[in-house]
């Protein structure tokens, strides 16, 4: 008897940037009529395998074949054409046409006089939505509807451009818990016809209910494939985390001396999220925000710094109750924030580092009307020097430095105003581990002189090398507070400093998937 050809087949792919190996010789076959998890930590090799599945990047090496055929030619358009298509939750629709425009665009059915015929997309659509068990109104304007029937109508316009393959990276980050089982449901009935469905996600409870067998990278290679009944969390945790570099476990986080509350959250609310947090962060105290993509982490150091209007609840700095309606009110409050993008929201890439470090302090280096040079100079130099910063000199232009000299160009302006409180959303993003571990042995020196620090970061690794307490946020809500300490495992104690780190980021990993179930109970 025959063997029938995989949905997916890709055989020994490799792909590297810059020297950098984001793929080794990576096999990842996808069966007909299954839902597939694909996983992995940050920079595992999940998008990079996805995106030259779906023609983005070309393969250094390798194989791929869709429905037994080789994909000769690797562009978007022939992953189309071979029946492979990403499901975005919403990039791709256009609020202000209908679900029916939508779902046909650029395919739209024409009348006899070659006019577009909207009431036969409509009809069409109606019947496609039926077929797939689900009610979406062909209708509506998709500007009108909620994520979750958003998800459902990108996923009927890939059904009905005939797509084989569909690839879903991190799909339920904006649904509600009754829109992921209408999107659970429809996978169902996918499968059932036969669809292939390649699943991205970090929430664990989510992959044990939907898919049929997983896939775990870590580091650009593949670590196992296997059915999800041999994979209990705790197991597909272990071979996510694997061992991690000795960059990090080789950071010194000693003894903090603690002081007094510097920070207090009580009762905070956000337009959508956050949701009711409290929170308090002392003089010379590192804590840790985590929790996964959309849990609301980025959405409170928004509210705390003044870029997102807080709704209900007060901030208190130093004992004191303040009113932070704009970034400016959070710096005179003795704030800031070292944003996620340092690129596009924490630089002037082709402006030098004086530039940089001295834009947040302008009007106070001005002598009169006019800025002092003199001053700016030593501005720089002092952050230069107490930072590290490696730069030919303060002229030249930042886009010239390494990635993680750039980011201490972004501490360097923010550090330059004389904050007490600092949050840092995602400190080390895009750097390579020996800068990451400067960035973090950094924070460590930071909390040391009394700063109160906020430090949200998706490598946990990373969170528990610098942070003294870890709070974990799910749906918008504080679900645990965690001293740092209580995650070590006492039977690793004395063991190799890899180990440790590892055992404990397993332990917190746990933690936030517990915290998912319980976060899911409250909404209902």
């Amino acid at each position: 008897m025959a063997t029938t050809a995989h949905a997916v087949a890709m055989r020994g792919v490799s792909k590297s940037f810059g020297g950098v190996k984001a793929l080794v010789d990576v096999d990842f076959a996808v069966d007909k009529g299954e839902v597939h998890a694909l996983l992995g930590g940050n920079g595992a090799g999940k998008s990079t395998i996805l995106k030259i599945l779906n023609g983005v990047h070309v393969p250094d090496a390798g194989t791929i074949e869709v429905d037994g055929v080789p994909l000769a030619e690797h562009t978007p358009e022939a992953a189309r054409r071979a029946g492979i298509a990403m499901i975005f939750q919403e990039m791709s629709l256009i609020p202000t046409l209908t679900v029916a425009q939508n779902v046909y665009l650029t395919r739209e059915a024409k009348g006899s006089f070659g006019l577009i015929d909207d009431r036969t997309a409509e009809r069409r659509a109606k019947a496609l939505f039926d077929m797939l068990e689900v009610e979406v109104d062909p209708n509506a304007l998709v500007g009108d509807l909620g994520a979750g029937q958003r998800q459902l109508t990108e996923i009927a316009k890939a059904i009905s451009q005939d797509a084989k393959v569909l690839v879903l990276d991190e799909p339920s980050t904006a649904l509600s818990v009754s829109d992921v089982e209408r999107l659970f449901a429809f996978l169902r009935k996918l499968k059932a016809e036969g669809h292939a469905v390649i699943y991205v996600s970090h929430r664990m409870d989510e992959i044990a209910r939907i898919a049929d067998r997983a896939t775990i990278l870590r580091d650009g290679r593949h670590v196992i494939t296997a059915p999800l009944s041999e994979l209990p969390v705790e197991t597909m945790i272990g071979h996510i985390v694997g061992r991690r570099s000795r960059g990090l476990s080789d950071v010194v986080r000693g003894a903090a001396a603690i002081g007094e509350p510097l920070l207090e959250l009580k009762n905070v609310s956000g337009m959508a999220k956050p949701r009711n947090v409290s929170l308090v962060v002392h003089r010379g105290e590192v804590v840790g925000l985590a929790g996964l993509l959309g849990s609301g982490r980025s959405a409170l150091a928004r509210v705390i710094c003044g870029i997102d209007p807080i709704v209900e609840g007060q901030i208190h700095v130093a004992g004191k109750p303040v009113t932070i309606a704009s970034p400016k009110d959070a710096i005179d409050a003795g704030m800031a924030l070292v944003p996620e993008d340092r690129l596009r929201q924490g630089v002037i890439a082709e402006h030098s580092v004086l530039s940089n470090v001295t834009l947040a302090m302008l009007d106070r280096l001005a002598s009169g009307m006019f800025l002092s040079n003199e001053k700016a100079r030593a501005l720089t130099d002092e952050q230069m020097a107490a930072l590290r910063i490696k730069a030919a000199s303060r002229d030249s232009a930042v886009r010239t430095l390494s990635g993680g000299n750039q980011q201490k160009v972004v501490l360097g302006k923010w550090l330059a105003t004389m904050p007490d409180i600092l949050v840092l959303d995602e400190p080390t993003a895009g750097i390579d581990i020996g800068s990451k571990s400067e960035i973090i042995q950094l924070v460590r020196e930071l909390a040391k002189v009394g700063k109160a620090i906020v430090m949200i970061s998706s490598e946990l690794s990373e969170m528990l090398s610098a942070c003294d307490r870890i709070v974990v946020m799910s749906d918008g809500r504080v679900t645990d507070d965690i001293a740092r300490a209580d995650l070590d495992d006492a039977e690793t104690t004395d063991g190799d400093p890899v180990t440790r780190l590892q055992a404990a980021e397993r332990k917190l990993q746990i933690v936030i998937q517990k915290a998912l179930t319980r976060s899911d109970a409250h909404v209902h």
